[in-house]
């Protein structure tokens, strides 16, 4: 396939250091893929820093950045869909803004587009600058989602990733409110490909991504695709119910055959401390799987917009009826054009 328009989709909290770097770096690869056509869209995830003004002055000077402010901090996830609802190119690349995804990948990424694959993943041959802490959860993370529940990720493959117009439209399809993204794509089939490369140190600040965050997105990821948790349980309590048959038949042998009599006060304030304790963590996941029903009875919306710029009111009044998230942006943005004018 030809690629004319290529969509760039850079969530951004916190990245007022680095986000201006991140431009100068992908205009000038822009200007060396020539015909081809870029545009920008920022993804303001509820910034409490100068990143929104960085945006909103990048906007101002070039008219292929689109900037999208939510209202409030939606996470990673929700920000790159977001972005992927308002883009029109021929290809789409999600990139984060912290240059420890190397813009002058994507060059090689589109390439690989052209000829072949539908989607492209970068993979990560060397967690440059990463601490010890973060390269062993981040391994554990992938062998977590491997063994609870059965999703075969990408290992090292993060959100760097380029994907056609077909892949981007599947995509958008899937609005559940846990969002595990590297999950989805994943598993949505089409011609997928591998490129690897060198991660590279973060160019400013601390990544946002903390161990509770990880955690966070590896118990997604979990919950959303599978009921392996919930099997779990099943098996653990056929388990510990036959070893409890076993004890109990051992316990009348000794106590009829032989006339022994054990005090058990210990054994039993043991089993009762670990059975409570299981009970409770059975209850627990169970309670996790209901909440996300809740959430998701709820049909609240994704994210909404409280600012943007260089976005064409007209393509979003007809993605309006597609798309709850659309509607509701275009409704604020609507009146807040009125209220300028």
């Amino acid at each position: 396939m030809k690629i004319e328009l290529i969509s760039l989709i850079i969530p951004c909290f916190n990245e007022e250091d680095s986000v201006g770097e991140f431009y100068k770096r992908a205009a000038k690869l822009s200007d060396t893929m020539k015909p081809r056509k870029f545009e920008y869209i920022f993804v303001n995830d509820g910034s409490t820093d100068k990143t929104g003004q960085i945006l909103n002055d990048l906007a101002a000077h070039d008219p292929a950045v689109k900037v999208l402010h939510l209202a409030q901090n939606r996470g990673h996830q929700i920000a790159l869909t977001a972005g992927m609802d308002y883009a029109n190119g021929d290809a789409i690349v999600t990139i984060d803004a912290d240059l420890q995804h190397p813009p002058e990948l994507i060059s090689e990424m589109v390439d690989k587009i052209e000829k072949d694959c539908d989607i492209v993943h970068a993979q990560r041959q060397f967690r440059s600058g990463d601490r010890w802490l973060k390269r062993v959860t981040a391994k554990g993370f992938y062998y977590f989602m491997k063994f609870f529940s059965g999703t075969r990720l990408i290992q090292n493959s993060g959100d760097f990733r380029a994907f056609t117009r077909p892949v981007l439209e599947t995509i958008k399809s899937f609005r559940m409110p846990h969002r595990f993204l590297r999950g989805i794509f994943v598993q949505i089939g089409f011609r997928q490909c591998v490129i690897a490369y060198e991660s590279e140190i973060r160019f400013a600040g601390d990544t946002k991504y903390s161990f509770i965050k990880m955690m966070n997105l590896a118990i997604d990821g979990v919950l959303g695709f599978s009921a392996a948790p919930v099997r779990l349980i099943t098996w653990l309590s056929i388990l510990l119910w036959c070893v409890s048959l076993i004890h109990l038949i051992k316990s009348l042998i000794e106590h009829f055959i032989f006339e022994i009599t054990v005090p058990g006060w210990t054994s039993i304030i043991v089993l009762m401390f670990f059975f409570t304790g299981l009970i409770l963590f059975s209850i627990a996941i169970i309670g996790s799987y209901v909440g996300r029903i809740f959430v998701q009875g709820q049909k609240i919306p994704l994210y909404w917009l409280r600012d943007a710029r260089n976005v064409d009111l007209t393509k979003m009044k007809d993605q309006a009826g597609q798309f709850r998230e659309v509607e509701v942006s275009y409704r604020s943005l609507k009146e807040r054009m009125n209220e300028l004018l």
